[in-house]
């Protein structure tokens, strides 16, 4: 299992997948779950760690408790259900979209991949529109004219050329998910953004676990994998498990 999990270059071609049974596809996404559950208890004390020299020695305010602070806040002011829904379901969508589902290099997955990325990053800078359905309805046009942007322009055939950058391209997609986890460690104290991918680990290794789960099982598997991770993140942050 491990061995397979590193041999990055020995995933499957997303365009040749074999049709295994549905048990067999379940088994493997329970097996990497397992897998995940145990290497991030494995590295949680490494991030105590961490956030005890943040705090103890360079002198800085802790980092873990601002996420707890922001997930607090963010089911004060949604709800529980309404919560759940956002990062359980939505967020796992947007997110396996963008960082998955182009790596099958189909210029419609791709740009499928761009216009989603548009709608999650354009809430940064729309959020001061305070109607929502203005605020939605502008946000899907500039992910609609992306949509069709890259339809036009992105050239055909990019899924069956030689897969010289397949690698990187894989490694770059799991790196820039965890990474982009930061965002939840908001207000990021500058001075100490170095430490912030010690923080971040869980979530790599997560970028990681769901792409091969993407690779060996099709994408729906790799969101559903996202779905279970962040649903039990959710009622443990909510105290319902």
């Amino acid at each position: 299992m491990f061995k397979e999990l590193l041999a990055v270059n020995e995933y499957p071609n997303l365009l040749q997948q074999p049709n295994a049974a549905f048990t067999a596809k379940l088994w493997l996404l329970l097996k990497i779950y397992g897998v995940l559950f145990l290497a991030i208890l494995f590295i949680a004390p490494l991030i105590i760690a961490a956030d005890n020299f943040v705090v103890h020695v360079l002198h800085f305010k802790t980092i873990n408790k601002v996420q707890h602070d922001s997930m607090r806040h963010f089911f004060q002011k949604l709800g529980y259900w309404k919560a759940f829904f956002y990062v359980g379901l939505l967020g796992p969508l947007l997110e396996e979209t963008i960082f998955r589902l182009p790596l099958s290099l189909k210029k419609r997955d791709i740009a499928f991949a761009f216009s989603a990325a548009a709608f999650l990053f354009d809430s940064f800078l729309f959020k001061h529109i305070s109607s929502p359905m203005l605020n939605i309805g502008i946000r899907l046009s500039i992910s609609a004219i992306i949509y069709l942007a890259c339809i036009f322009n992105i050239p055909n055939g990019l899924s069956i050329v030689d897969y010289r950058f397949r690698n990187q391209l894989i490694i770059l997609s799991m790196c820039l998910f965890g990474l982009m986890h930061i965002a939840n460690y908001s207000p990021i104290q500058w001075p100490v953004i170095w430490i912030y991918p010690v923080y971040v680990l869980p979530q790599l290794l997560m970028g990681w676990a769901i792409t091969f789960v993407r690779f060996k099982n099709g994408f729906f598997w790799g969101f559903a994998l996202h779905c279970i991770i962040n649903m039990v993140s959710v009622m443990l942050s909510a105290g319902r498990i």
